[in-house]
């Protein structure tokens, strides 16, 4: 398979656009343009929809580096977590996540034999989020990330077995199964960003978006 195309097949399927730098003019990082993201590419995870998100935010990690600390002190005792797989020139790749979710998919006997046939050995969440970390040293987008982004199984190993190609429909990811499931749960997602955009502007923290579940 072609990493080059895992990664624009799968990571800016979320389902916006690649984010932009989130500094303001006079250089210094933004934390309102962070949040703006988080809510643009991360919304049905803040609103526990899904286990978890992730989008690449265009800026120096050192630059963000406090402002992603302070980030995730708000929004951790919602049962919100922030996690950087990885991290190159062009900036950190950041994972939003649940770990209750996350717990509970892990916990699905389809997702274990899948992970375990990828190595994992699917020890938690913890534990197996390093083994994902551990991945993307060496890949630049795992096959098997769509996992952790709560795919349907049968699209993530459609998507797989296809390298990609011959899907049904493309909407947040490539759809291989039940085309009309995925398409509701695209508008809803659709849906669930609109409406987290329009509180964010008009002054809900960040911290009230994100549920507790």
């Amino acid at each position: 398979m072609n990493n080059g195309s895992v990664l624009s097949d799968i990571l800016f399927h979320e389902p916006c656009p690649r984010v932009e730098q989130i500094c303001s003019p006079a250089g210094e990082p933004s934390v309102s343009g962070l949040h703006e993201r988080v809510v643009r590419h991360c919304s049905p995870t803040l609103a526990g929809l899904k286990c978890g998100s992730m989008f690449k935010l265009n800026a120096e990690h050192h630059v963000v580096l406090c402002e992603l600390r302070d980030m995730h002190r708000t929004i951790c005792h919602r049962g919100v977590r922030v996690l950087v797989l990885c991290s190159d020139s062009n900036g950190p790749l950041l994972y939003i996540y649940r770990p209750r979710l996350l717990a509970k998919r892990l916990e699905d006997p389809e997702v274990v034999d899948f992970l375990r046939g990828y190595g994992y050995r699917v020890e938690g969440v913890n534990k197996t989020l390093r083994e994902l970390r551990d991945r993307f040293s060496t890949c630049p987008m795992p096959p098997e990330i769509g996992v952790f982004l709560d795919y349907p199984m049968v699209d993530v190993k459609g998507y797989i077995e296809n390298e990609g190609r011959c899907c049904r429909c493309i909407g947040c990811w490539k759809v291989y199964g039940d085309v009309d499931a995925a398409e509701k749960r695209f508008m809803s997602y659709k849906k669930c960003r609109d409406i987290y955009s329009k509180r964010l502007m008009q002054g809900v923290p960040l911290e009230k978006l994100a549920i507790r579940c």
